[in-house]
């Protein structure tokens, strides 16, 4: 309990909560400090001393000092619960960093879920945090949606769309290129008409006409299956990388356009879950600002990298055997930061990111407003003629796919050994397949479906969301089934264990079992009107004699200070989710056993707890994403 710990902050005590049927409310463990005393009496008696106020009962039981707490006294500290005192270490949260070549599928909405409630723990928490969104504008995936316009010519609007034109478009590049192969059209046909069948069953639409998810559903996709079937035109992608890194040329230029429509329709998307950023940051840019340029200088001078020959050429890369645990952990003594054509991987790329966010890159990189986001606050884009400054992070958490494990662990290990005032942190997370029965309801019959945007193989957010729209709203009007899709979409993406997979299931969104968004949107529903039916609430009143079902929801009300710290230290979302479930629970059955409307001038403090039940409950809700509601 926290007040306990902030009254005995000077001792070296570790808490919990005693098992079931043991009848105290906090459980002190005394070892470490019974070992630094000749005299255990007088140090228990010190203890007891200090923190009397809130004490009934006690008894030492084998090192365990188990408390039973005056429930009536905590009480008077419940302004406390939500009162952090200012931390001054400035976070930079990175979350989402989606591709700008496609529209947002499941997968990458977990990673938003898991960051946008990080952010909004550590504003509780009264933390300096600005949120950031990376986007990779000049990499692979972004090239393959830039070939099949550039060279290709694959219109760019879906609006312009004509298959024989667009056969004869291919035609006509592969000729002049030499790639032609006999009766290749068939084949591209092929291509072509079995894609748009898959959409038109999926989705319900042959040609996607939202502009995100005509470059990731369709051009995407496409692009990537021609690579099969035509020998020598993936090659073509290089040189446009090539020109995407340079910049300044029609490619790149052709690039920004698209990428910038489609990030749009990726904010957009992410809107309707009160997703939002402080600063967008473009790989352009890091290209653009050579910050790649000055973190090699710093690698190879501190003699973190090293220049050796490979069968190709002259390569640089990263020593790992400097970190044992990388090296063990990568299965290599080396990672390659520079090839031998010149170009930088992507993890020379995120080293250099990583350095200039933690300030160990000093450049004199300015910021402008740039986008307006529905919450009316404006996204900051690197700007020559900007005015804003940015200073770095003491402390940056990005959330990035378990499977980029090894890599991260590279990044961590060189930003904190060059500066160990620093801390990096991978917040990794696993993947989202989908249940059985809900790939069936998308025309997908296998029984878990992995996400793979190359294969065209994945649930969009905006689809998803439509579809389970339509369901909840044969049962509840507009504004109520809105609020429910999107209480569900989050609190699956956010009540598991970050590394868990997550089988989603969209058979569990109108459930009111425990522990279901509806669940808990059900019992704010109880309390709120509850509240309207008792009028004014008295906080200053006269607390009179408790019975087990109060005293048991005080405890649980004054955990919700110990469950924010705890993701604090742990960065676990899902205890909040499990504090949720207890919370719900405890207030549920003080609801069943105890009279409150009828005794409300006997006992007014059981309104009084109704209250605070309903602010706990919507400090939780705003970080788990679920909508309060005055009825279901």
């Amino acid at each position: 309990m926290w007040i306990i710990k902030e009254l005995l902050k000077d001792y070296d005590i570790e808490y919990s909560y005693p098992p079931r049927g043991i009848d105290y409310d906090i459980s002190l463990q005394l070892f470490k400090e019974f070992k630094k005393v000749d005299n255990k009496e007088k140090l228990l008696n010190d203890i007891i001393e200090k923190i009397k106020d809130y004490v009934l009962d006690y008894k030492l039981i084998n090192g365990y000092l188990n408390i039973k707490l005056n429930k009536k006294k905590l009480l008077t500290r419940y302004n406390d619960l939500f009162k952090f005192e200012k931390n001054n270490k400035l976070i930079f949260l990175e979350h989402t960093s989606a591709n700008p070549n496609k529209s947002l599928h499941i997968g990458h909405l977990r990673n938003s879920m898991l960051g946008d409630s990080l952010y909004k723990v550590f504003k509780l928490l009264n933390y300096n945090i600005i949120v950031l969104n990376y986007i990779d504008d000049t990499g692979a995936q972004v090239a393959d949606n830039v070939l099949g316009i550039y060279l290709l010519k694959i219109p760019k609007d879906p609006k312009e769309f004509n298959l024989e034109i667009i056969i004869n478009n291919i035609k006509e590049f592969l000729i002049k290129e030499n790639l032609y192969i006999e009766n290749i059209e068939e084949k591209i046909r092929e291509i072509f008409l079995n894609r748009m069948k898959s959409l038109k069953e999926l989705y319900g639409y042959e040609i996607p006409e939202k502009i995100d998810h005509y470059y990731g559903d369709f051009v995407y996709v496409i692009v990537n299956k021609l690579y099969d079937i035509i020998p020598g035109l993936e090659k073509y992608k290089y040189k446009i990388i090539n020109d995407l890194e340079n910049g300044n040329n029609e490619v790149s230029r052709l690039s920004e356009e698209i990428s910038e429509k489609i990030l749009i329709e990726q904010l957009n998307t992410l809107s309707k879950f009160d997703i939002y950023y402080d600063i967008l940051i473009k790989e352009s840019d890091i290209i653009k600002y050579e910050l790649f340029k000055e973190a090699l200088s710093i690698l190879l001078d501190r003699g973190f990298a090293k220049k050796i020959r490979g069968t190709e050429g002259s390569l640089i890369v990263l020593d790992l055997t400097l970190w044992p645990d990388v090296e063990r952990a990568y299965a290599n003594s080396e990672k390659i930061l520079i090839r031998a054509d010149g170009t930088a991987t992507y993890i020379a790329k995120d080293i250099a990111y990583a350095l200039w966010k933690h300030g160990i890159i000093n450049r004199n990189i300015k910021f402008k407003e740039k986008i307006l986001q529905k919450n009316n606050s404006y996204i900051l884009e690197i700007d020559d003629n900007g005015n804003i400054n940015i200073n770095p992070a003491d402390i940056s958490i990005n959330v990035i796919g378990a499977e980029q494990a090894h890599n991260q662990m590279m990044v961590k290990r060189v930003v904190e050994s060059l500066d160990n005032n620093k801390k990096y942190i991978h917040y990794s997370y696993g993947l989202v397949m989908l249940n059985k029965n809900t790939a069936k309801i998308f025309g997908i019959n296998d029984d878990k479906v992995k996400m793979s945007g190359r294969k065209g193989l994945y649930i969009n957010v905006d689809d998803l969301y439509n579809k389970l729209y339509n369901i909840a709203l044969e049962k509840f009007d507009k504004i109520l089934a809105e609020k429910i899709i999107r209480s569900f979409i989050s609190l699956e993406m956010l009540k598991y264990d970050k590394n868990t997979v997550i089988n989603f299931d969209i058979n569990k969104m109108l459930n009111l079992e425990e522990g279901n968004a509806i669940y808990f949107m059900y019992t704010y529903a109880r309390i709120n009107s509850l509240l309207n039916k008792a009028g004014n609430i008295d906080l200053n009143i006269d607390i009179g004699e408790l019975n087990k079902y109060e005293e048991k929801l005080i405890i649980e009300l004054f955990k919700f200070k110990d469950v924010l710290y705890e993701v604090e230290n742990n960065l676990e979302i899902n205890v909040l989710y499990k504090y949720l479930v207890e919370l719900s629970r405890e207030f549920n059955n003080f609801y069943q056993h105890v009279p409150i409307l009828n005794n409300k001038d006997t006992y007014p403090h059981r309104i009084f707890l109704a209250y605070l039940t309903k602010i706990v409950m919507e400090k939780i809700f705003y970080v788990l994403k679920i909508d309060t509601v005055d009825k279901i």
